[in-house]
């Protein structure tokens, strides 16, 4: 493989990681609103924790840094409710979805 169908392959992946973003960000709306509209469980909030874990690693390989920043923002913030196996209250909820809501709107 030549260097330009190397650098051509590395492209096309991360145009189709990019186009597969609003699909990921809408699993992460998806798994907020399990948390906060049904039984708070800490599970859950592992879960979600996870998730944002993956998507700031992958973006990060992807080159989309921004995405990656926010999301392992919202990954640190939720860090202290996983390791003490807690629920965040409405406080931290509210500043939760900030961060999910900034999330959302990096550009990508």
């Amino acid at each position: 493989m030549s260097v330009e169908e190397f650098k051509s392959q590395i492209e096309a992946l991360r145009t189709e990681y990019r186009a597969q973003l609003p699909a990921k960000l809408d699993e992460l709306d998806r798994l907020w609103r399990g948390l906060t509209s049904g039984a708070l469980k800490p599970d859950r909030v592992v879960e979600l924790r996870r998730a944002l874990h993956t998507l700031a690693g992958s973006a990060r390989t992807f080159g989309v840094a921004g995405v990656s920043e926010a999301a392992a923002a919202a990954e640190s913030y939720l860090e202290p409710f996983c390791s003490r196996s807690g629920i965040p209250g409405p406080a931290e909820q509210s500043e939760f979805r900030r961060l999910l809501d900034a999330l959302k709107q990096v550009p990508s």
